[in-house]
């Protein structure tokens, strides 16, 4: 039990508590409160039209006041974050200049590369300049959101960093579209200056986004006018789909942009501010978001190109295709990330948020049974994240695991199938759990379904238990040669139902689980990939069977896929009508040994005629016969047939 200190030190504790949750629930309400004021007074006449005199005069006495205002506030923040080891100077210092010696120190391995040939190009663009990569990801630091950066100074920052963004992505833009990234980084750093006045004097807001309202148009039609494309004859069928688009987008960022003018000119601050400088947000923060890709993708390319990463079989093997899905995941990322920040900016995030949520939780009664939209989108995302993790694990075992282990490709499959049926059941029974179905009807539903199953579905089930048998038992693995029946080649697949055997013409044959195990099947590869060629061989009378055996040997010890153990042997088998027959036989790998057998026939044809032997064959005998009579010639019987 607690004495009374405890007690009252808990209650304080509690107490403590509940006025920081009533703090935060108030600050939730005030930031929901202005975000709706954002978008709700977007129709409110905040000052006079531009065009008035009193406007011009009121700027005119406070401008010089907002400056020394400006500038005295970020000075006193940017000593504060010079000052105050709390607000992480030295940390994002520190990460500047532990950024800069890596990528300095690393250009020159990718100098070597691209000196070597190689293919250098998601890596170059950034190795290339250390400064502004290091400084970008310094300033990304000091303006994320956890970041107890002063307000003031992540403004400036964000304006900084266009600099190094515009450095990193002008090597991989088309010439023609840098002019407009300097366009954008001018208009960008005014509405950071429009930012600093904090709407006073208002004038200031409203010639200001009239400004970057004339030149972002100004910059959009240069740009559209200079990156005209008329399509020559063999290209216009792949331009066809993007002009249409691109007018449209380019349509539409005008027209909010003159919405923004228009909107200045009259006084509706608030209308104004949420269109102009919400292009202009969208512009810079694909910006930053797209060499952030840029940075990240050229690490990972590096990553991949040096120990220990390059020393995998997964780099080995797939190094091009795994950089390509981790650029196109840092792509996707980067999208979300740009919808998120862009929502939040208008002040429609927490909206959306709360609209989904809603949506989402929205029940829907089915009998006894209750499920929502959220339910069923949780049990789709367990099953595609249970099948991404079973391919992924399969992947990696498959890739790096069993080659080390020196597993066979048997064996591995049956163990990766396995490990996929295994994740893809759990995540079933948990999906079915979140879909709101209870255990109890599930019981119900399988007791129903095994009726029907025991039933109408006897041969799916039959060969569904030969499957697993094949692969646990292993009678047949993946990649064995194999005869069922009619039907030899090589086991590609064993599924679920069925397995698929390749012939050797080429054709897929569908085999049933339930065949492969009922039936006779042969297995040329089950224990080993060792074949007997057996190569029957006839030569005339008279030669010298020893001789022979001893020619036919030494052929199939010269040929190089031919094993010598066991050691090749030819045998004598019989006294034929017209010649002597032997056998050679010899061993060989299955995958070749009908070209080994091809081979060993045309280099035992050869040695045995450079030996003075020969190779009997059939012939027939004609014998014409005269009537010396009538004169006449007739035909006679065969007379037989004879070996010369």
């Amino acid at each position: 039990p607690l004495n009374r200190s405890q007690r009252d030190e808990a209650l304080e504790l509690q107490g403590l508590v509940a006025r920081e949750i009533v703090r935060t629930e108030t600050a939730r309400a005030r930031i929901a409160e202005k975000q709706q004021g954002a978008v709700g007074g977007a129709l409110t006449r905040a000052s006079q039209p531009i065009w008035r005199l009193d406007p011009w005069i009121q700027a005119r006495v406070e401008v010089p006041t907002s400056l020394d205002r400006i500038l005295a506030a970020y000075t006193d923040d940017f000593r504060v974050y010079l000052r105050d080891p709390s607000k992480h100077m030295p940390l994002h210092l520190t990460i500047f200049i532990l950024a800069f010696a890596a990528l300095l120190a690393a250009r020159g391995q990718v100098d070597q590369w691209a000196e070597d040939g190689k293919n250098v190009s998601r890596v170059s663009a950034v190795f290339n300049h250390p400064f502004a990569a290091a400084l970008l990801l310094a300033l990304m630091a000091a303006t994320s959101l956890p970041a107890p950066t002063p307000y003031t100074m992540k403004q400036l920052f964000g304006a900084l960093a266009l600099a190094p963004m515009i450095v990193l992505a002008r090597p991989v833009v088309d010439p023609k579209l840098v002019p407009g990234l300097y366009g954008v980084g001018i208009l960008f750093a005014m509405d950071t200056l429009r930012h600093a006045f904090g709407g006073i004097p208002p004038l200031v807001d409203q010639t200001l986004v009239l400004v970057e309202s004339i030149g972002a148009a100004a910059l959009l039609a240069w740009l559209l006018v200079r990156t005209r494309i008329d399509p020559r004859p063999g290209e216009a069928v792949s331009y066809a789909g993007i002009r249409p688009l691109r007018r449209f987008l380019a349509g539409l960022v005008l027209a909010t942009l003159a919405i923004g003018s228009l909107a200045g000119i009259l006084g509706y601050l608030q209308l104004a501010r949420l269109t102009t400088p919400a292009v202009l947000i969208g512009a810079v923060d694909a910006l930053w978001l797209y060499a952030t890709v840029e940075v990240a993708t050229a690490v990972v390319a590096y990553a991949v190109r040096v120990s220990p990463l390059r020393q995998t079989n997964i780099v080995r093997h797939h190094r091009a295709s795994l950089e390509t899905r981790v650029h196109r995941l840092f792509v996707w990322i980067a999208v979300g990330a740009w919808l998120a920040r862009y929502l939040d900016y208008l002040g429609l995030w927490e909206p959306a948020l709360a609209s989904v949520e809603a949506l989402l939780q929205t029940r829907y009664q089915l009998g006894s049974f209750s499920t929502s939209p959220g339910d069923v989108l949780a049990f789709v995302l367990t099953l595609v994240v249970a099948y991404l993790l079973s391919a992924t694990i399969r992947f990696l075992l498959q890739e790096e695991v069993y080659p080390r282990a020196g597993i066979g490709v048997g064996i591995s499959y049956a163990l990766s199938s396995v490990f996929h049926y295994a994740i893809v059941a759990i995540a079933f029974v948990v999906a079915l759990g979140l879909l709101g179905v209870t255990l109890t009807q599930v019981t119900v539903l399988a007791g129903a379904l095994g009726v029907g199953i025991g039933f109408g579905l006897q041969g799916v089930v039959n060969n569904f238990v030969s499957g697993l048998i094949l692969l646990f038992e292993r009678p047949v693995n993946v990649g064995d040669a194999v005869q069922v029946g009619d039907i030899q080649g090589w086991v590609r697949r064993i599924g679920i139902r069925a397995s698929v055997v390749r012939t050797v013409q080429g054709a897929e044959i569908i085999v049933p689980n339930a065949q492969l195990t009922t039936q006779q099947v042969t297995n040329w590869t089950l224990s080993d990939r060792q074949r007997r060629i057996d190569l029957p061989v006839g030569l005339s009378y008279g030669v010298s069977p020893a001789r022979v055996i001893e020619l036919l040997e030494g052929v199939a010890n010269a040929h190089p896929n031919v094993a010598q153990s066991p050691h090749p042997q030819c045998l004598f088998m019989s006294y034929g009508d017209s010649s002597v027959n032997f056998e050679l036989r010899a061993w060989t790998d299955y995958a070749t040994w009908i070209q080994v057998q091809s081979e060993l026939a045309v280099a035992v044809y050869d040695a045995v005629y450079a030996a003075g032997m020969t190779f009997p064959f059939p012939q027939r005998e004609v014998r014409l016969l005269s009537d010396p009579v009538n004169g006449t010639v007739g035909q006679a019987s065969d007379a037989g047939k004879v070996s010369e």
